[in-house]
Order: structure tokens, then C-alpha cells, then sequence
């Protein structure tokens, strides 16, 4: 059952009215690092609908967008948040199609483009909930506040990839939170495919780096000269078995974590006539909840120790650089209940909730104390991709299930928001 007041508000909340919004945010490019004139389109539509807004700056041109509805002041806190920057540019040659392009463009009841899935789409559902409830002159107890945040983008920088279009993974959030945008609950609403999302997977990043004999290429077949990339070679061998035993050991609500080799580099491309001194390897890591980057650091340290033992070569170098820490919510918390709820009334059912394996912010604010589940409508994809994934078919959404978000996201607020926090 939902809030009397759910219908008045429901009315404001249109296909038209959430297709605009998301045509409007994917035709602002914010790839990570630019994402200011999201920011300033989110919080000039909160200011019209009267809410209490800000820019904090997170870094130097780009602000973090928040907004805050009051409401009486004594009942529960609820925080709608996302992230503004996309996964890319638009400009990468290797990508081509509507979906990677900043501009929407709708189709057979789709919106296509750069962030129309991940994470426009649920930033605007939750905008439009939000303005629902201005629209309908609803009141509450608690405060609904809005984050909208730069640098989510499961990127870093390392080495010579240096820059603000690499300063993701989470620095917006970690801002949020502890600049004193907090609430009693949180939903982050990242494309769940309309699933609740209770858990998510950690990351750890990090590079294995073996060393080799500087020499002429020329020479390079002369005894004692090693070469940094056949040693890494051999290495990577027992990297591979390591990450398949890893996966197989591991298990929780229903997944894996996997381990990707993601990327290696050794020798220079620009002078092949000298032997290759060094050589990295780089691994992507997800972990599921009761693993600690420690564990995986003991494991994978074993395996360097035994090759360098068999090899005669010194121990490989392990450097971690993205520590993303895996969390799982009480199925019990008053948010996923009250999401349940919502979900049930809106689409009749509510599905069993689920484990997300991408990195999302649900991470940094559960573990500053704001319990945060990830629910949001992207995640369908299109009858033509025929099982491709969004990152190698574009990006799209359907605007029903935009519609159905942005519902449940209103139904939760009025529900959460009325209810008075438990002492």
C-alpha cells in the first residue's frame, strides 16, 4: 500500500517528464573531470522547485550538485544519489553508434546515449521523484536530499596517466560524506536492471612488476641477460592459476569474483634495440564481503615467492593502487524493506535482491555510516544488441522502466521520510 499522498505526487511523474530530463543530462558531455555543467543543470532545477542547494567544489571546476527538501525535522533522512561523470568521452575512435555519443536521441520508447544507462537515467528518476513531491505540495518529517557527484568512474591515475579525467573511483562521494551531506539511508541509483542491490563487490588494483638486464638487443642472447618480458611471461602462467582457484573458492549470493589480467606493459615500442629491463602486469581483482585486501595481497605475495624460488629470479614487485572495499546491507534495514514495499506496489514484485559486481559509491557512504543500497532503472538492454553488453553495444534505457524508477524512488521517499528513526 502506498502514502495517500503518493497519487497527487505520482501525476507529475510522466514518460515525458522523465525522458526530458534524461535527453537534457545526456546532452551535457561530463566525461570524468568535466562534469560541472551537470552539476549546474541539477541545481538549477532543484533552486526552481525551492530546494536548499550547493556546489561544494570537489576539485577545481567541478562541483559536487546537492539539494536538500526539508521536511518537519524529525523523521528519517533519505539521500537520492549518482554519478554525473560517463564512462567515456564520445571521442574515442574505437567506439562508435548512438550510445557513445553525448546526445540523446529517442527511439521506439529507448533513449540512447553517452550516460543514458549509466548514470543519467537514474539521476533524472530521481530528480523528477523529487519535484513530484514539490509539485504536489506534500510535506514530510524527514529531509530527502539530492547528491549528484563528480568522479565515480572506475578510473585512477598511475604512472604517467596523471589529470583530473583520472580522478575517479569514488572521490565525489568520499567528499559528500564528509562534508556533511549525510542522511539515515541512501540510495544510489546505479542500473540494477529495477533490482535491489544490497551488496557490492570490492576492487583491488594492482601491479606485478619483474625486473630484467639492460643490454642492446643486439646482444641480448649472451648469457646473464634477462629479459624483463619472457620472465613475465612464464609469471603470468601461475597468475592465471592463481585467479582461477581464486574464483573458484569464492562464492556469495549466488557470484564469483573474477580476476582480469587488464593490461601489461614492457620494453619501448620506440626502440625495440634494447632488451626489455622491466615488464608489469596488471590485475583487476573483485573481491565479495568478508575478503580484505590484505588476504588477497598474502595470497598473491605466496605465488610471487614460489615463482621467484623455481625461477631463480628475485621477487616480483606488487604494488596496490585502487582498494575498493566490498559491502552487504541487513535484508532487515528499513530501506531495503521500505524499497521492497514500493517496489511490490509499483511493479507487483519485487525480485530477490542482488549482489552488483561493478565498483558504485554504495561503498564509501555505507562505510561512513549511511546504510547505501543501489536500485536503479538502467541495466535492459535493447532486443538488437542480442546479448551484448552495454559497453560494446552503446548505451540506452527504456523509458518505461525510467517511469517505474522514478515511482518507486517517490513511493520509498514518502514512506521512508515519514517514519520516525527508531531509538
Amino acid at each position: 500500500m502506498t502514502h495517500p499522498d503518493f497519487n497527487r505526487a505520482a501525476a507529475h511523474i510522466t514518460s515525458e517528464a522523465v525522458r526530458d530530463v534524461l535527453v537534457d543530462l545526456v546532452d551535457i558531455a561530463s566525461p570524468t573531470g568535466q562534469e560541472a555543467g551537470v552539476a549546474h543543470y541539477l541545481v538549477d532545477r532543484m533552486r526552481k522547485s525551492g530546494l536548499d542547494t550547493d556546489l561544494p567544489l570537489v576539485d577545481a571546476g567541478r562541483p559536487n550538485a546537492v539539494g536538500h527538501l526539508r521536511g518537519r525535522g524529525d523523521g528519517l533522512n533519505l539521500l537520492f544519489t549518482g554519478h554525473m561523470d560517463t564512462s567515456y568521452s564520445g571521442e574515442e575512435e574505437h567506439l562508435s553508434g548512438d550510445g557513445f555519443k553525448p546526445k540523446g536521441v529517442v527511439r521506439d520508447g529507448w533513449v540512447w546515449g553517452l550516460g543514458a544507462n549509466n548514470m543519467k537515467s537514474g539521476l533524472g528518476c530521481a530528480l523528477v521523484a523529487m519535484e513530484a513531491i514539490v509539485k504536489a505540495g506534500v510535506k514530510l518529517d524527514g529531509d530527502i536530499s539530492f547528491g549528484g557527484v563528480v568522479g565515480e568512474i572506475e578510473k585512477t591515475a598511475i604512472e604517467e596517466f596523471q589529470g583530473v579525467e583520472y580522478s575517479g573511483y569514488g572521490i565525489g562521494t568520499r567528499h559528500l560524506v564528509t562534508h556533511g551531506v549525510t542522511a539515515d539511508f541512501a540510495l544510489l541509483a546505479e542500473p540494477t536492471g529495477l533490482k535491489i542491490a544490497r551488496a557490492n563487490m570490492g576492487c583491488i588494483w594492482l601491479r606485478i612488476t619483474v625486473g630484467g638486464t639492460v643490454a642492446h638487443s643486439a646482444l641480448a642472447h649472451r648469457p646473464g641477460v634477462i629479459n624483463a618480458i619472457a620472465v613475465m611471461h612464464e609469471l603470468q602462467a601461475d597468475v592465471a592459476q592463481w585467479a582461477r582457484d581464486y574464483q573458484a573458492a569464492h562464492d556469495y549470493m549466488g557470484e564469483r569474483p573474477n580476476v582480469t589480467i587488464a593490461a601489461i606493459r614492457g620494453g619501448a615500442p620506440w626502440r625495440l634495440s634494447r632488451n626489455p629491463y622491466d615488464c608489469s602486469l596488471y590485475l583487476d581483482i573483485r573481491t565479495v564481503p568478508g575478503q580484505t585486501v590484505d588476504g588477497v595481497k598474502r595470497e598473491l605475495r605466496t605465488v610471487l615467492r614460489r615463482f621467484a624460488e623455481k625461477s631463480g629470479q628475485p621477487e616480483a614487485a606488487l604494488h596496490v593502487y585502487v582498494s575498493d572495499p566490498p559491502t552487504v546491507l541487513d535484508e532487515n534495514l528499513a530501506i531495503i524493506q521500505g524499497l521492497k514495499s514500493a517496489q511490490q506496489a509499483i511493479a507487483g514484485g519485487s525480485p530477490p535482491s542482488i549482489i552488483r559486481r561493478p565498483g558504485a559509491d554504495a561503498v564509501h557512504l555505507t562505510a561512513y555510516g549511511v546504510p547505501c543500497v543501489a536500485f536503479g532503472p538502467g541495466g535492459r538492454t535493447h532486443p538488437d544488441t542480442r546479448g551484448a553488453s552495454m559497453h560494446a553495444f552503446g548505451e540506452h534505457v527504456l523509458i518505461d522502466d525510467c517511469v517505474t524508477a522514478a515511482r518507486i524512488y517517490l513511493a520509498l521517499a514518502l514512506d521512508l521520510c515519514n517514519r520516525r528513526p527508531v531509538s
